[in-house]
């Protein structure tokens, strides 16, 4: 897939494009790029998607949320999709200030030469958010391009929307925030050096140092996995939180540390951009009077993770897995 990250006149002769900034890739995102990728293939023009490297909130309201995904994992999942070409625009003042008419005109149609212009039923676009799907089609019957409007999208009853799955991660219902999602939740980072103090009672992790402005489950215990730079499978317990075992209190001004017990596994990491799954919680996270309990604790987690684990590949009608990890594919 190739990826622009400048509009540039005449990047692309002619596309099919969906618009927007797609944070999860949720199946209501895939039906709108599932559109383009479509009418590309009718059409015979480049399939592409026209986003946002960082979220339009960070500039007009000065805070940049947490995300679900972020561009790598997007651009991954775009690609993943069929899309064949990517403009990641940066969300700066002179956009900000563009009319939708300019918008239109300079970016989809003189940068990326779009034939077919696929939206949700809720884009919006241009100077303070003035265009919207009518404005588009208005702007297709003159400058020569279709425009399809994607329904909205549910699942179990529920409309899927990025705030709908946040909010699922935010409880720590993660079999929910799976289902809208259409997969399991991921964050990213690298592993990091910690304390020690897994290694000296017994069950080491990986201290994972993610990425800026991923939203990070409740603090608990999970069933989960992370897939390492080799392409490994490891299933894994993992802790959201401050281990309270080992300190007085929480600083609020700190985020939870992620922190995964991978099984089965002996080999250092450090250095290595992995991801972790988020399958199941388990339980809170406590504070125990004594080391003893804490790894009577962990034991148990371990043993209700693989528990899980088990039951996930069940379903999913994979192999069962002895060893705790495996390769499979991204």
């Amino acid at each position: 897939m190739k990826v622009f990250t400048e509009a540039n006149p005449g990047l692309i002769q002619s596309s099919a494009i969906a618009l927007g900034f797609f944070d999860g890739v949720h199946p209501g995102h895939q039906v709108v790029i599932g559109r383009a990728v479509e009418e590309a293939g009718a059409l015979g023009v480049t399939s592409g998607v026209v986003t946002f490297r960082d979220h339009p909130r960070a500039l007009t309201r000065g805070v940049h949320p947490l995300l679900l995904t972020d561009i790598d994992q997007r651009l991954n999942l775009f690609e993943q999709l069929g899309v064949e070409a990517t403009l990641v625009l940066a969300f700066s003042e002179a956009l900000c200030r563009m009319s939708p008419r300019e918008y239109v005109e300079n970016v989809l149609v003189g940068s990326m030469g779009a034939s077919s212009i696929s939206v949700g039923h809720n884009h919006h676009f241009g100077r303070d958010r003035q265009g919207n799907p009518d404005l588009l089609r208005s702007f297709g019957e003159t400058m020569g391009f279709s425009v399809h409007v994607a329904p909205m999208v549910f699942v179990e009853g529920v409309e899927v929307s990025s705030s709908a799955i946040r909010q699922s991660i935010i409880d720590g219902d993660m079999n929910r925030a799976k289902n809208l999602l259409s997969r399991a939740y991921r964050v990213g980072g690298e592993v990091v050096r910690g304390d020690g103090r897994g290694r000296q009672i017994g069950f080491p992790t990986a201290n994972v140092q993610l990425r800026e402005f991923q939203l990070i489950p409740r603090t608990g215990v999970y069933a989960g996995r992370v897939r390492l730079s080799t392409n490994e499978l490891v299933d894994a317990v993992i802790n959201v939180g401050y281990r309270p075992t080992f300190k007085s209190r929480a600083d609020s001004n700190d985020d939870p540390l992620v922190e995964a017990h991978l099984f089965d596994f002996g080999r250092e990491i450090y250095g290595d951009k992995c991801t972790v799954e988020f399958l199941e919680y388990l339980r809170s996270e406590k504070k125990f009077d004594r080391v003893d309990a804490l790894k009577e604790q962990i034991n148990a987690d371990v043993t209700m993770s693989r528990i899980v684990l088990e039951d996930v590949r069940k379903t999913a009608g994979e192999e069962p897995n002895p060893g705790g990890k495996s390769k499979q594919p991204a």
